[in-house]
């Protein structure tokens, strides 16, 4: 069973609320738990007694998160620790095994890699993902994906999270979902004359990210042709979730020598005031030229996290839309002055066909 089926037979939410959830988790990702959570549909406590009956494991509470094994997590390590959201508890004692916390406590591959790295059989307890990333936070010291920060709510179990100010808090109902429609068909072009950036030939052709685009699965898969394509055509592309106000990292590619000195999935933008960002989020259409500020201070911010030297002197955003709301910005600068008028049009409609596997991600989500 899953969990959505799980709580609508329980009349824990509604349908229409389980749509609005799954909507949400194809354009911003993270676990339906989660979404339904930020959403405002359930509380964190509730969730985690759902997850418990529907995985059948125990829960791990906030008290055994507070007392992890000191030992264990250095064992464990950070790096290993975030990648398969896992939190080790502590020894069980009789049992010679070790509980561990995990999001996914039926990830049989994640583990048999916490037996192997800590050296004994583990018993996995579940935790739900926003707790488990705060405690990985808390625990390692390494900061959560801006999108998983969120404002506006006390935290639900104790947790004395230090309130971010960069954002506000999510409308009640969250984004509206847009009515299904469908895009007329675009003739797929080649790329020719672009300006190159400093990485060299393009890594794939203009046809083949459209084609990824086109059978995308899954959101990651969309993000990745997006990163694709831009190796070879510009310097640097991010990929923005837009929520609560803000421009929020989720994937991009920055052309070497650049070295990235923040994780683009750190980035966190204000859409306040004059910047590029903005205009485009503000209009819904492409924004191409110098930042609108002379101070740039947005373009400023991003530029400093990701060790972008000289300054650009043109950027292009070019929005993606669902209904009439931008839900991502693609942020690009090109070397040596503005991008060829290909590019320029050739992004936007990658963005178009973005815009078309997002409804019909949503569609299949609302139809399992």
């Amino acid at each position: 069973m899953k969990l959505g089926t799980l709580l609508l037979r329980n009349a824990a939410i509604g349908l229409s609320q389980l749509e609005g959830a799954l909507r949400n988790q194809v354009l911003y990702g993270g676990r339906l738990g989660t979404n339904l959570v930020e959403l405002g549909f359930i509380d964190l406590e509730l969730l985690s007694t759902y997850l418990a009956e529907l995985t059948g494991y125990p829960l791990a509470s906030p008290r055994q998160l507070d007392e992890a094994d000191l030992d264990l997590l250095d064992k464990l390590g950070s790096d290993d620790a975030h990648r398969l959201r896992a939190i080790p508890l502590g020894d069980l004692g009789n049992t010679q095994s070790l509980a561990v916390a995990m999001v996914d406590p039926t990830d049989a591959v994640a583990i048999g890699e916490l037996a192997a790295k800590l050296g004994s059989k583990i018993t996995p307890y579940v935790v739900p993902e926003l707790r488990a990333l705060y405690y990985l936070e808390k625990l390692f010291g390494q900061p959560r994906r801006a999108r998983f920060v969120r404002s506006g709510t006390a935290p639900s179990d104790g947790e004395t999270e230090p309130v971010d100010d960069r954002r506000r808090s999510q409308p009640a109902k969250g984004m509206v979902l847009p009515p299904a429609f469908t895009l007329e068909p675009r003739r797929r072009r080649t790329s020719s004359q672009m300006t190159l950036s400093s990485a060299g030939a393009p890594a794939i052709t203009y046809g083949a990210a459209c084609e990824r685009i086109d059978t995308a699965t899954q959101r990651e898969q969309i993000a990745d042709a997006m990163v694709e394509y831009a190796k070879g055509r510009c310097d640097l592309l991010i990929l923005f979730l837009i929520r609560d106000g803000n421009a929020l990292g989720w994937r991009g590619y920055v052309a070497p020598p650049v070295r990235k000195r923040s994780q683009i999935e750190e980035l966190s933008l204000p859409l306040g005031g004059a910047s590029s960002l903005q205009s485009a989020h503000d209009a819904g259409e492409l924004f191409l030229g110098a930042p609108p500020s002379a101070a740039k201070p947005v373009e400023t911010q991003l530029w400093t996290a990701l060790a972008v030297s000289p300054e650009p002197t043109h950027v292009l955003v070019v929005p993606i839309l669902v209904k009439t709301r931008a839900v991502n910005l693609i942020y690009v600068h090109t070397p040596a002055g503005p991008p060829a008028d290909a590019f320029v049009t050739e992004l936007r409609d990658l963005a178009h066909l973005i815009q078309a596997s997002y409804l019909r991600l949503i569609k299949q989500a609302r139809g399992s």
